[in-house]
């Protein structure tokens, strides 16, 4: 039985990411307040420079946003309305901030799991078979395929990925709405995404199938086959879980060039829209969002960490 100090232990661990990630969140969001405040100046500014407010509205958004207090009472509102669920309204519309991300939430969604789905399977397909066949044909062409995918730029795969489809696939129009605004999309990002999923399982598994546990079994027996690959891939899965994790924070957050490439709605676009329109409470909000995904995602990943490593298990 796994001893209570191990257990303890793994509590510990898993507290203390928890604290670190809303540190972490806690910055992020800070560096984020600030940097466009500082950036953009008044943001009412720019309502009247487009003549989209008269010096009177733009003063009674000013009182109605709190925006006329010093800059360090407006943060410390804007953290306690945060803590609330209050994201606040945008310059623009007026619409709350919280309802206007629910609306492009599910593009984002959509596809960031389709991307880490694809990830996933190409990033064991592609480690697996080059540690597995080491310096054989089909081992080199993976470990190559692997880092070109780490190294190959999002933009520049989507925009050839739609020079090709758009070439091969002129006469099919029923499917291209699909094709070009779902399908291509997330094989890009999974992809890109699976180039370092497919290099920590190349290094692991290579590493498990020289371990002294390995040799053991094949001298008694074991054939090099799917049960013999089990207990070589198991040692490698935890540092694959939190590269997982993180790139699954990475598809939701990251989609900017995505969806910008392929014409895609979705946070990414929104984000990129706030910014050069200088409406910062989306901008914040969306930056909120990415802080609070990337803490959930650890601290899920080290769960599932903890479930599968047998030495923080119970024993049976």
């Amino acid at each position: 039985m796994v001893s209570k100090s191990h257990r303890r232990t793994a509590l510990l661990a898993v507290i203390r990411r928890l604290v670190e990630g809303v540190g972490t969140a806690w910055a992020a969001v800070t560096l984020a307040f600030f940097a466009l405040r500082f950036a953009s100046g008044d943001p009412v500014a720019s309502l009247l420079s487009q003549g989209l407010a008269s010096s009177e509205q733009a003063e009674e958004i000013r009182i109605s946003l709190g925006l006329n207090a010093p800059l360090w009472i407006q943060y410390l509102k804007f953290l306690a309305n945060l803590l609330q669920g209050d994201l606040g309204s945008s310059l623009y519309t007026h619409r709350s901030v919280s309802q206007i991300i629910l609306e492009q939430f599910p593009s984002t969604a959509v596809l960031a799991i389709s991307g880490l789905i694809a990830a996933v399977f190409f990033g064991f397909i592609l480690g697996i078979t080059a540690a597995w066949f080491g310096k054989r044909t089909s081992g080199i062409v993976a470990a190559a395929i692997a880092a070109l995918a780490t190294s190959i730029p999002v933009a520049f795969a989507g925009i050839l990925s739609l020079l090709i489809v758009g070439h091969l696939l002129q006469g099919l129009s029923s499917s291209n709405e699909l094709l070009i605004r779902l399908i291509l999309p997330a094989l890009v990002l999974g992809f890109a995404s699976s180039g370092p999923i497919a290099r920590v399982i190349h290094s692991g598994l290579s590493e498990s199938l020289r371990s002294p546990f390995i040799l053991a079994a094949r001298a008694r027996g074991i054939r090099r086959g799917f049960r013999l690959l089990w207990h070589a891939l198991r040692p490698t899965l935890p540092p694959v879980i939190s590269l997982i994790a993180l790139e699954a924070a990475f598809l939701f957050t990251g989609t900017v060039v995505t969806e910008t490439v392929f014409s895609r709605p979705g946070l990414g676009r929104l984000l990129v829209k706030s910014i050069l329109d200088g409406d910062f409470p989306i901008a914040l909000g969306l930056v909120a969002l990415a802080a609070i995904f990337y803490t959930i995602s650890h601290v899920f990943a080290d769960l599932f960490t903890l479930m599968i490593d047998p030495r923080l298990r119970r024993a049976e």
